[in-house]
C-alpha cells in the first residue's frame, strides 16, 4: 500500500495555532520544534485547553511559529515577535479575553513546566478519512487544522473509510523515516471550535464520537529518525 505526504505540520505552542512545513526533521520525539512551549493564563496559572474549558476557545486563533531564535508569536499571523513582546501579549490578550503567559516545557518531568498531558511523536491523518467525513457532512469545512495532525497523508479512497486505523503495529515508511502505528488518536472538542475560516462545527465531533468511537487518525512511535519532505512517498507493511 502506498500514498504520499500531502502535507506536514508543527505546533510550537501547544493550543495556539502552528505552522505548515515543506520538510521538517524528524526525531525519537517527533517533529523538531513541536510543542515545546505552553501558554497559560497569567492570573489563575490554568494551562490553556481549548477543546475542554470555553474559557480558552479563542487561543488557537493566535500563532506560533519556530525560528532561529527559538520561537515566534503573532496575533495576526503576520507580525511576529519573541514570546515575551508586551505589543504581542496585548494583542493575544484582546483575541483570547486573558493575558496569555507562554513558557518552555521542561524535559524532565517533575522539575518543572509540564504538559497537561503526554503527546505521542506524531499524529497521522489520511486524506481519505478526511474525504470519508466530508461525506457525511458536505455542507461542513473539512480542514487538516481541525485535526492537528503532524503528517496529512495523500491516500487513496479504499474499503476502509479511515485506511489509518489498521496501520496500529505496523511499519510506515516515509523516505528515509521508518514510524510505527501505536493506538488510535481519541478526539476532543477541539475539532470543533470556530478558527481561522473555520466555522464552530459541533456536529463533526458528534459523527466521529458515533462512527469512530471517537477516533479520528492514528498516533505513531519514531522507529528511524530522519528528515520527511511534502511529497516524499509513504509506503506501509502489509
Amino acid at each position: 500500500m502506498t500514498g504520499s505526504v500531502a502535507s506536514l505540520w508543527r505546533y510550537p505552542v501547544s493550543s495556539m495555532g502552528g505552522e505548515r512545513l515543506e520538510r521538517a526533521p524528524v526525531g525519537p520525539s517527533g517533529i523538531a520544534g513541536d510543542r515545546i512551549w505552553g501558554l497559560l493564563d497569567a492570573q489563575t496559572g490554568r494551562i490553556a485547553s481549548p477543546g475542554r474549558e470555553k474559557h480558552f476557545i479563542q487561543v488557537p486563533r493566535g500563532h506560533a511559529r519556530v525560528t532561529g531564535e527559538g520561537i515566534a508569536i503573532s496575533a495576526d499571523g503576520e507580525s511576529w515577535a519573541a514570546p515575551d513582546d508586551p505589543k504581542s501579549i496585548e494583542a493575544l490578550s484582546a483575541i483570547f479575553g486573558f493575558r496569555p503567559l507562554l513558557k518552555p516545557f521542561d524535559p524532565v518531568p517533575g522539575e518543572g513546566f509540564q504538559p497537561r498531558y503526554e503527546h505521542a511523536p506524531l499524529h497521522i491523518v489520511t486524506t481519505a478519512a478526511m474525504r470519508s467525513l466530508e461525506r457525511d457532512h458536505p455542507e461542513s469545512v473539512i480542514d487538516a487544522r481541525r485535526f492537528r495532525p503532524s503528517l496529512v497523508l495523500d491516500w487513496p479512497d479504499g474499503a476502509e473509510a479511515m485506511p489509518e486505523q489498521d496501520w496500529i503495529g505496523r511499519e510506515i515508511r516515509i523516505g528515509d523515516v521508518v514510524l510505527k502505528g501505536r493506538e488510535p488518536c481519541g478526539r476532543c472538542g477541539f475539532i470543533t471550535i470556530e478558527q481561522e475560516g473555520l466555522p464552530l462545527d459541533v456536529a463533526l465531533l458528534r459523527t466521529i464520537v458515533k462512527r469512530y468511537e471517537r477516533n479520528f487518525g492514528i498516533y505513531c512511535d519514531v522507529v528511524v529518525p530522519g528528515e520527511i519532505r511534502a511529497g516524499d512517498k509513504v509506503i506501509v507493511q502489509g
